[in-house]
């Protein structure tokens, strides 16, 4: 199966989803139907994401706002050339960085009891992107300070003593971390630290340290590769299954840092095996299978590591939302 058919059929597949409520994955399928668009002139996807900001738009802003795909509205804005998804990201922007804060990080939703003091990895994916190209559409060097300030703050919290991976989250009422060295968590961070990276000019103070940090988290993934070309979904973890998502995220971020110059040649091979191990589990009907189900860190009444070992697998909107965006990355990486 070539890149184009993959993301032509997964995104195809990806139409039949409502996005009518912001969940964690729906940004992701966003972005890939996006790239399906841009890529393929794919009318029906662009209408499908179309379709989701208009009924969104039409709603006062509320807590769940925080998981609004923020860099695919400001991409929709472009591909479109209308200017009230700009208008409207900026009362996005205004609202995500009202919200209370603990170490510096956002708490995004303070009216969860359970959630109220959380801090999650998934954010470095939906936060730090949409402020940078803000800052870029808009001409205004502040959007680019609060980009950085969301990525910092987050890594700050989430890094462990255990080991270069990172948590899945932090508990700030509690003062812990739970889900370290979650497969997916890693995968939301890097492409989002990547992609935040392509929108930040090369001349910022603050660049040279996070290519670092991104280059040191994408080293750490390398040797816990499966010979599949899976990851397991918990990374340290040889007892947890191995994983789709990760598999499909890690060669989507991989390629595009090779492509951007965050990434060196020693990625090219390992990004050709997650390639080839995402193609395995995508069926002809554009499904992506072997995808963990909503992993809720912390809030499972069961201890954390049984969670992530025996959370079900499914087709969900995050992994064909990371199907796309790795097959997009092959395509714009001219990989067969």
């Amino acid at each position: 199966m070539t890149p184009e058919e993959a993301l032509r059929i997964s995104a195809k597949r990806s139409n039949d989803y409502d996005f009518g409520v912001w969940f964690w994955g729906d940004a992701i399928a966003l972005d890939g139907l996006l790239d399906s668009a841009e890529l393929l002139g794919d009318e029906r996807s662009l209408e499908q994401v179309r379709g989701a900001f208009e009924r969104w738009s039409d709603r006062p802003l509320g807590w769940a706002d925080h998981l609004t795909p923020g860099a695919a509205l400001l991409r929709f804005a472009e591909l479109s050339g209308e200017s009230w998804p700009l208008e409207r990201a900026q009362e996005l922007a205004a609202h995500l960085t009202a919200v209370p804060r603990a170490s510096g990080a956002p708490l995004y939703r303070p009216d969860i009891p359970q959630y109220r003091h959380t801090v999650w990895v998934d954010t470095l994916y939906h936060v730090p992107v949409f402020y940078a190209l803000l800052a870029k559409q808009l001409g205004d060097d502040l959007w680019l300070d609060k980009a950085v300030e969301e990525w910092t703050s987050h890594m700050s919290l989430l890094t462990d003593e255990r080991g270069p991976f990172l948590a899945h989250s932090w508990d700030s009422g509690m003062h812990r971390l739970h889900g370290y060295g979650w497969g997916r968590g890693a995968g939301w961070a890097l492409y989002g630290m990547i992609e935040t990276l392509e929108a930040i000019p090369s001349g910022h103070l603050n660049r040279p340290a996070l290519v670092t940090e991104a280059q040191k988290l994408a080293h750490s993934l390398l040797d816990v590769q499966d010979h599949t070309g899976y990851w397991h979904t918990l990374l340290h973890d040889r007892e947890s299954y191995l994983e789709t998502s990760t598999a499909a995220f890690f060669a989507a971020a991989f390629r595009r840092g090779i492509r951007t110059g965050v990434l060196g040649e020693e990625f090219v091979e390992p990004a050709e095996r997650a390639w080839r191990a995402t193609l395995g589990r995508l069926d002809t009907q554009g499904e992506l299978w072997g995808v963990s189900a909503c992993t809720y860190a912390s809030v499972a009444n069961i201890d954390d590591v049984v969670m992530y070992h025996t959370l079900p697998t499914e087709v969900n909107v995050w992994g064909q939302g990371s199907a796309m965006r790795a097959a997009a990355e092959q395509i714009r990486s001219g990989t067969s």
